[in-house]
């Protein structure tokens, strides 16, 4: 490791990596990125890394729509193996709330996302296997997809290495220095390291290290869980990513033949964990439920193989929206942080507007003031005006 860089990226997920390559692309100066363990060892190594543009506010379905333009030529854009796979996605929500719904269809066709309304019978002509019911609508969004998580955070690695910037694994930071308000570097289980800049890119370890700085983020280490399921023969392999809010899931293909599930209720709030020491096991009675509520959406996954599952970890903000900022009596630190399970979808645009901000003072290619940390103060949190539920 280097003991001096211009700017000091912390955390080695995929908002880390993505920032020090766009950094590094800009030529920002010497930029090092510390990783306490490996790239990916976090929250972004076990992200489903659904890539939809469903959401209810106009800012983040920008930041997805914007960024999943960059996920389609990934490979190109990037360098490695091409990640997105397209799969379409179906949000399927109770009768009730049509007209949250409604709204939310009329927003994003406004931008320029294609999603629809299908019927119980058009939806068996994209997906056979589902089954609709009566009280339950849906809609369509038929750009959607996964990209492959670690491969993304690999290839958005070697690209900040091919610009001129320094992955360091292995190194933890411990701490934050200062001469006044104005940071001038870390110290880390290797020693010193003296920069002019930080931006703290360090998902569910993002208060702790805020903390040594000496200000309180909103940004919550929360444990949640997935469920992977063999697919039974019959079903064959063609299958839709869905958004169920009648059942609380979120379910998408993945490697073979497999199914992963998760839930997309908000329980993950009531289970705040300690980022260093949580069970990344799945929990045995979860198991069963989430096979449940999947047979009741796709009947023939009663025949699924349970393949186990396992622990992650969400960092989450009060209101479940990220915090791109400087840190507040911090000169020269930002954070890029509080994702709530929803980030890595936006990760190419989060870099091109965290660099904007460093290099540039502000960001330009989007309106990012929403994302203020003194929204919370100010009691002026982002807005979910027709939400059903939480999609991780």
């Amino acid at each position: 490791m280097t003991r001096s860089s211009d700017i000091v990226v912390i955390g080695g997920g995929v908002m880390g990596v993505s920032i020090a390559c766009h950094l590094a692309r800009r030529r920002a100066g010497r930029v090092t990125l510390l990783e306490k363990s490996h790239v990916g060892a976090g929250s972004s190594g076990k992200s489903g890394a659904i890539v939809r543009q469903h959401y209810s506010n106009r800012l983040t379905a920008t930041l997805a729509q914007r960024s999943l333009r960059v996920f389609e030529r990934f490979d190109e854009i990037f360098g490695g193996p091409p990640v997105f796979t397209r799969t379409g996605m179906v949000v399927v929500v109770p009768q009730k709330d049509r007209a949250g719904l409604d709204l939310n269809l009329a927003m994003l066709h406004e931008l320029g996302i294609s999603s629809h309304l299908v019927s119980a019978a058009e939806l068996l002509e994209l997906d056979p296997h589902v089954r609709l019911a009566e009280d339950e609508i849906a809609a369509w969004e038929p750009d959607a997809g996964y990209v492959e998580s670690v491969q993304v955070v690999a290839s958005f690695a070697e690209a900040a290495r091919r610009e001129g910037a320094e992955i360091c694994e292995g190194v933890e930071v411990k701490s934050l220095v200062f001469e006044g308000p104005r940071f001038t570097g870390v110290v880390t289980n290797e020693g010193r390291l003296t920069a002019g800049c930080a931006i703290l890119a360090t998902g569910p370890w993002a208060a702790q290290l805020a903390k040594s700085a000496g200000v309180d983020l909103p940004v919550q280490a929360c444990r949640t869980q997935v469920a992977l399921f063999r697919r039974p023969p019959e079903l064959g392999r063609r299958c839709a990513t869905y958004a169920d809010f009648s059942q609380g899931i979120y379910f998408k293909p993945t490697h073979g033949d497999m199914v992963h599930v998760g839930s997309i209720a908000g329980e993950e709030l009531h289970s705040p964990v300690d980022p260093d020491a949580y069970d990344e096991s799945a929990d045995g009675d979860w198991l069963p439920l989430m096979r449940q509520r999947l047979s009741r959406r796709y009947p023939g996954m009663h025949r699924g193989y349970g393949r186990g599952g396992y622990g992650a970890l969400y960092a989450i903000t009060p209101d479940w929206h990220p915090i791109l900022d400087r840190l507040p009596g911090c000169e020269g630190v930002y954070v890029a942080a509080g994702f709530s399970g929803h980030g890595f979808k936006m990760s190419p645009m989060i870099g091109q507007l965290m660099s904007e901000l460093v290099i540039d003072g502000q960001a330009a290619s989007l309106d990012i003031t929403p994302l203020r940390l003194a929204r919370f103060a100010e009691n002026d949190p982002v807005k979910i005006a027709y939400s059903y539920g939480v999609i991780g």
